[in-house]
This record gives C-alpha cells, sequence and structure tokens, in this order.
C-alpha cells in the first residue's frame, strides 16, 4: 500500500520509554510512514534521547519539534497542522506497536471504507486488556462512553476543521471530544478492528486520572453540551446510562475503598498478633535463661557447701592427727635435740 500515514509522537518527561516507541514505529511493516516528534517541554534527558535515536529512522520523512511545556491538545493541534500524510495516527511515547499495527488498522480501515480505525489496549505488564470487552462501535455506545483510544488511525481528508478543544487541555477526555467532532461533524465512520492492540503502559498518573471521577464527569457533561442540539434524542438516553454508570462507578469506589480499609485492619491484626508472639517467644527465652542461672549459681553454691565441707573433714582429720600420743611421740624421734618448752 502507498497510503502515507503520518505518525505523530508526542512526549512530556519520558525518557525511559521514547526510545521503544520509536524503535517500535520504525520497524513497523508498513514502511510509507511521515514520522512527527513532538517534545512538550520535557524537564528529563527525552529531548537528548529523542535527537540520538532519530539518528537511525528509516523514513525520509522525519520531523522533530521541541519547545515549551503546552499541554496535549496544543501539541497536538500542532500536529494537525504539520503532518502530510493521507491517514493519521498519534502515539503517546510511553506506548509501543506491534510491528504490524499499522498494517492491520490500514488494511481493516480500507476494507470497511472506514474514516477511524481503533483497537484493544494491551497492559503488556500485567498481561490484560484494559478498556471494555465490547468495542464494537455503536453511535450509543460511544455517546454512553469513550470507544476510541486517542492511538487510533484516521483518514486525514475527515479531519477538516476539527481541532482538539484548547479547554480541555491538561484535563481528560480531550480524544473523546475529537472523536465525537469527526463523527456528528464531519460524518466520520469508525471500525474496531480486533487483530491488534496497542501496547499500554499503565502509569501511576493514568490510574489517577482513571479513577478521578469528578473531573471524567466534569469534562463529560462539557462535551455532550457542545453536541446537545444535534443529538438531543441518543443524547438524553446516553447521559440516562452515563448517570447511572456514574452511581455504579461511585459504589464500587466505596466498596473498594472499603474493603481496602478493612484489608488494612486485618494486616495491622496480623502485624499485632505477631509481634504480640515474638514478645511472648522472647519473654520465654528470658525466663528460660533466667532458669538456667539460676541452677547454675544453685549448682555452684552446692558445689562451694560441698567442698567446705570436704575441706571442713580434712582439717578434722589433720586436727585429730596433730594431737595424737602417735603424732607426738613421731615428732621428739624426729626432732631429738629439740628443746623443751
Amino acid at each position: 500500500m502507498d497510503k502515507k500515514v503520518s505518525v505523530v509522537v508526542t512526549c512530556y518527561n519520558h525518557e525511559k520509554y521514547i526510545e521503544a516507541c520509536l524503535r517500535s514505529i520504525f520497524a513497523q511493516t508498513h514502511q510509507e510512514i511521515e514520522l512527527l516528534v513532538f517534545n512538550d517541554g520535557s524537564t528529563d534527558a527525552s529531548g537528548k534521547v529523542i535527537s540520538e535515536v532519530l539518528k537511525a529512522s528509516p523514513f525520509a520523512e522525519t520531523h522533530y519539534f521541541s519547545g515549551e511545556n503546552r499541554g496535549l491538545a496544543y501539541v497536538r493541534n500542532d500536529a494537525l497542522s504539520e503532518m502530510t500524510g493521507d491517514f493519521l495516527l498519534f502515539v503517546d511515547s510511553d506506548n509501543f506497536l506491534n510491528a504490524d499495527h499499522v498494517e492491520k488498522l490500514l488494511t481493516e480501515l480500507l476494507a470497511t471504507n472506514s474514516d477511524i480505525a481503533y483497537c484493544q489496549l494491551w497492559d503488556f505488564n500485567a498481561q490484560k486488556d484494559v478498556l471494555r470487552p465490547d468495542l464494537e462501535y455503536s453511535f450509543e455506545k460511544q455517546l454512553e462512553g469513550n470507544l476510541i483510544d486517542a492511538s487510533s488511525l484516521v483518514r486525514t481528508a475527515k479531519i477538516l476543521d476539527v481541532k482538539f478543544d484548547d479547554s480541555l487541555n491538561n484535563k481528560t477526555l480531550e480524544d473523546y471530544d475529537f472523536w465525537l467532532g469527526l463523527i456528528i461533524e464531519n460524518d466520520a465512520k469508525p471500525v474496531f478492528v480486533a487483530t491488534t492492540k496497542l501496547n499500554y503502559r499503565v502509569l501511576n498518573d493514568s490510574l489517577s486520572q482513571r479513577g478521578n471521577w469528578e473531573n471524567y464527569y466534569q469534562s463529560y457533561f462539557y462535551i455532550t453540551n457542545k453536541y446537545v442540539a444535534k443529538i438531543p434524542s441518543q443524547l438524553i438516553g446516553a447521559l440516562q446510562k452515563n448517570l447511572l454508570l456514574w452511581v455504579e462507578n461511585y459504589h464500587n469506589l466505596i466498596v473498594a475503598s472499603e474493603q481496602k480499609l478493612a484489608d488494612k485492619e486485618v494486616a495491622f491484626m496480623n502485624q499485632e498478633a505477631a509481634m504480640r508472639k515474638i514478645i511472648a517467644d522472647k519473654d520465654r527465652h528470658i525466663a528460660s535463661q533466667e532458669a538456667t542461672m539460676r541452677k547454675i549459681i544453685i549448682d555452684k553454691d552446692t558445689h562451694i557447701a560441698s567442698q567446705d565441707t570436704h575441706i571442713a573433714s580434712q582439717e578434722k582429720v589433720i586436727s585429730e592427727i596433730t594431737h595424737s600420743l602417735a603424732y607426738r611421740l613421731l615428732n621428739k624421734l624426729l626432732h631429738p635435740l629439740g628443746k623443751k618448752k
């Protein structure tokens, strides 16, 4: 296929992961790629790593942009102005692609005459899917909640004047708003591609974002309000389902928090019991040592008393001998010249 795909990599402080991301793009089986890398004001060594790795880029059209930190929505809008491909694929710098990822997305998009090709996310560390299991596209499901990840292939002819909303910069769902704009305003047709998955790195900041329901629904209501005049009937049903989902998620969050607290209490009690056992074992050890010392002292006293008894017995024998008549006669014989007292 001679279709040019503009692959846009956005990076902010991902010096540990950016090389793996870029090299996975270099290795794509579809090589008709324009590579655009945006360093959004990273304060770590990301810029140095990018500059070095891009020396090995196999693509004639390789472009590197670096500037002060502005946020994802602004950077992606810059990419929309710079890219020249027939298709566009955003890739976050902490993720990476299977070698045939672009080829499979593009093949399915063309075969179904679609405009947006998206897939499941694969948590390669935990070895599990990240998104919901029923990702087959329907407009109703898309209104209930985003099916389409930011790293999806889109036909650039369908983008026209749709941009990323600056009001959602550094918040959440900026990609959801972008996809809804393409679908509602430009009649873009999405298709789910089951034959590939995006290798997705779950980081602490992404976990905290996913668990921030207040932030999520502020963005969600802001986005749906933009399109309410064009989709009133579908939107009402979607909002009802989403509110129920909100309640369910809130309930699950409370249950999870209570379970976490209970687990902590159990762990604390187990630690307390373990400490009590250690103290009891130590007390038993000390008592045992004290008993041993007492026995040693008693045995020593007994031994000394026995020796004292033996010495007294010996002294008695010696006294009896020295006061005997035989001893005096013997002493007189041994000392015949001795003077009498």
